[in-house]
């Protein structure tokens, strides 16, 4: 065997060497017809306007515009070949009941030297559709935050609804236009023009090529509110039941609120006062907590920096039972009020000092002292003792003996337990048959 293999081996060589290159000559001098297969050929649709004439349209379902196509022709003519010149078609006129439409394929070079240019994708595979429209509305969006210490209050549009169009799969769906602008950083008013899209229910965007809005930009304007924090306060009404008092003042949960606005209501606006008449107290022996809405304390042209901000604010009040104590008045803090002209009224000494006892809670009642009293007796008011003397009888005032009630200007917090009352003498002053009017206070006279 080996010498079988061996012997003359230099000739064995050459004699593969010149078979090969004789079947070379063969296959170049006979140019053989053979196939080849091109992919991904694109079909063309043609008379698209058939459907859209009769308000349809339509949808390829899966792949079936890309398809593969085989040319068969001699070898030198398909090395002159690409898919370049594959063209492939399926024309509307030929929309079978099926909805499809069978492809045709040809070559747009050497076609008198192809034998075939043929395919087994034969037809196209529609989803025929009714064209619909309907009306939308117009929503304005945006993306980012206004600089610091500004709010977006909102935005003026042009446009209220839009006309959306196409195939009534997709025009189902669509819920309505939107546009948005960027306002990061801005401090004003400012208007810009953007493009409107079509949004679903979800507010995702619908992009479809076969549906179109009947504007496709819309002028926006954003309005841009400054923000400053303002403080809420409140009073009370009512009194607390006998022996109770209010101690400080209300505290409203939240203290504050972050405003925003424009104009003369917001510029003046520097503090929420909420109304006496909504935060009673009256009989109350317990702390006193109410709900109050201060969405209405807001002027035109302000609102609420957050949109989110609960406006139902909590005020309470807290009560405490009274303490008592006695303080010492001095006589020289009580004056007399109202003299008529003709007659003098002093006070009873009874040792230069009053005593008094109030009641109260909290700073005002701890710190209060006798001296820091002022009381007035209105001389129009006294009360004789012995009643009216004869002769007397429609007197301003009466001569003699006279009881006059205190009345006292005390600090919040701080009041009387019982009423005070002073002696006071009544005289008659005459100069040569004149009266002369003796005023131990420098307020107004009254004439007889």
């Amino acid at each position: 065997m080996k010498d079988f293999f061996t012997k003359n081996l230099g000739l064995k060589i050459v004699s593969v060497l010149a078979a090969f290159v004789l079947w070379l000559v063969v296959v170049n001098v006979d140019d053989p017809i053979i196939s080849k297969t091109y992919t991904g050929i694109t079909v063309e649709i043609l008379n698209e306007d058939i459907l859209s004439e009769q308000s349809k349209c339509y949808e390829v379902l899966g792949d079936s515009t890309s398809i593969n196509v085989v040319v068969t022709a001699h070898r030198s003519v398909l090395d002159g070949m690409s898919k370049d010149y594959i063209k492939a078609t399926a024309d509307l006129k030929q929309l079978t009941s099926f909805d499809t439409v069978p492809v045709e394929v040809r070559s747009t070079r050497f076609s008198d030297r192809i034998e075939s240019v043929t395919t087994r994708d034969a037809s196209v595979k529609l989803k025929i559709e009714n064209l619909v429209k309907k009306e939308i509305p117009v929503v304005i969006g945006y993306e980012g935050s206004p600089a610091d210490g500004y709010v977006l209050y909102g935005a003026d549009n042009a446009l209220s609804t839009v006309i959306v169009s196409g195939p009534e799969s997709v025009v189902s769906i669509v819920a309505k236009a939107k546009a948005s602008a960027d306002i990061t950083g801005i401090n004003r008013d400012f208007t810009v023009t953007e493009p409107l899209y079509a949004y679903n229910e979800e507010n995702e965007r619908v992009e479809d090529n076969r549906i179109a809005l009947s504007r496709t930009v819309t002028e926006i304007r954003y309005i841009i509110y400054a923000t400053k924090p303002i403080p809420i306060n409140s009073q009370t009404s009512g009194n607390p039941a006998p022996g109770y008092g209010t101690v400080g003042s209300p505290q409203t949960d939240p203290s504050s609120v972050l405003v925003a606005g424009k104009g003369e209501n917001y510029d003046d606006m520097d503090v929420i006062f909420i109304s006496p008449d909504q935060v009673s107290v009256e009989g109350a022996s317990d702390d006193v907590s109410v709900t109050v809405d201060i969405s209405d304390y807001l002027p035109t042209g302000v609102i609420f920096a957050d949109p989110e901000f609960d406006p139902n604010v909590t005020v309470t009040v807290d009560i405490e039972e009274n303490q008592r104590k006695i303080v010492e008045v001095p006589l020289s803090n009580i004056t007399i009020e109202n003299i008529p002209d003709g007659y003098t009224v002093n006070i009873v000494d009874i040792g230069g000092a009053l005593p008094i006892e109030i009641q109260g809670i909290g700073d005002a009642y701890d710190r209060y002292r006798g001296d820091l009293a002022v009381g007035t007796i209105d001389a129009l008011s006294l009360i004789p003792r012995g009643g009216v003397p004869e002769g007397q009888e429609g007197s301003p005032i009466v001569t003699g003996e006279n009881d006059g009630q205190v009345v006292f200007s005390f600090p919040s917090g701080v009041s009387l337990t019982n009423p005070v009352t002073l002696m006071v003498v009544v005289d008659r002053v005459s100069t040569g048959g004149d009266s002369t009017a003796v005023m131990p206070s420098a307020e107004a006279a009254i004439a007889e």
